[in-house]
């Protein structure tokens, strides 16, 4: 049976209305929140409120790119955001993201001994359970597809291919079809299909402001419609997936 999971990241406040959004579909959530780095970000309150319904992970305390810090620096990023969390909830938090996916081996270590369960990356295209559960992989990300945007309707020209250069060669060797990167949509339901047929894992990501930026909302809703209520499939936060590995 298929495995759908989903994560978001950085805690903005729009989060509240995902939660929702997909609760409203029986999808589960695992939102990794920070403390200081989002200008709009979720309230204590709202994260107790998110935390009710879904799973809340962390995701550092400033969201700064780990690689770049001294060992004490990370210690204070990675142990400090759980630290900070399991006060705010008080309960065990499990999971932790790496911010924009960036990380080396110090910094799994030292997630490690934080106590977490797992972390996950940003790396995309994959439909297979991880074997290293501090090196989770996703499979698509929530962003425009085929052209690079600025807003809803205005295109960032001199990157206007990026998501394409960057995300077709994992997926097309899923079997994708090149049709399918006609859209965001599109894309996400191919990749659910291959999944559902020959995959372990759906895992879908994204930021709730980016939905937002591009105004993404009503196609993340018809693909969340599509995966969702489904028999053939288990809708699990990913730190229940990683009780599978």
């Amino acid at each position: 049976m298929l495995q759908v999971t989903t994560s978001w990241d950085d805690g903005d406040a729009l989060d509240v209305k995902l939660a929702v959004l997909l609760q409203k579909y029986d999808i589960a959530g695992t939102f990794y929140v920070t403390r200081d780095y989002r200008k709009n970000s979720l309230s204590s309150e709202d994260i107790r409120n998110v935390a009710t319904r879904h799973e809340v992970g962390a995701h550092s305390l400033t969201h700064p790119d780990l690689r770049t810090l001294t060992t004490e620096q990370k210690k204070d990023e990675i142990q400090g955001s759980k630290k900070w969390l399991e006060e705010l909830l008080g309960k065990e938090v499990p999971m932790f993201c790496y911010p924009s996916g960036h990380f080396d081996a110090e910094s799994e270590r030292i997630a490690r001994e934080a106590g977490f369960k797992g972390a996950r990356t940003t790396k995309p295209g994959e439909i297979r359970l991880s074997g290293n559960s501090f090196q989770m992989p996703t499979t698509l990300g929530v962003y425009p597809m085929p052209f690079r945007k600025t807003g809803p309707h205005t295109f960032y020209w001199r990157e206007l291919l990026q998501p394409l250069r960057e995300r077709a060669p994992g997926l097309r060797s899923l079997g994708v079809p090149l049709r399918a990167f006609r859209s965001w949509e599109a894309l996400a339901c191919a990749t659910f299909d291959i999944a559902l047929k020959r995959g372990e894992v759906f895992h879908l990501w994204g930021h709730s402001w980016e939905i937002e930026r591009y105004d993404m909302w009503e196609s993340l809703k018809r693909v969340l419609r599509y995966i969702g209520n489904r028999d053939d499939c288990q809708y699990v936060t990913n730190g229940e997936l990683i009780r599978e590995v």
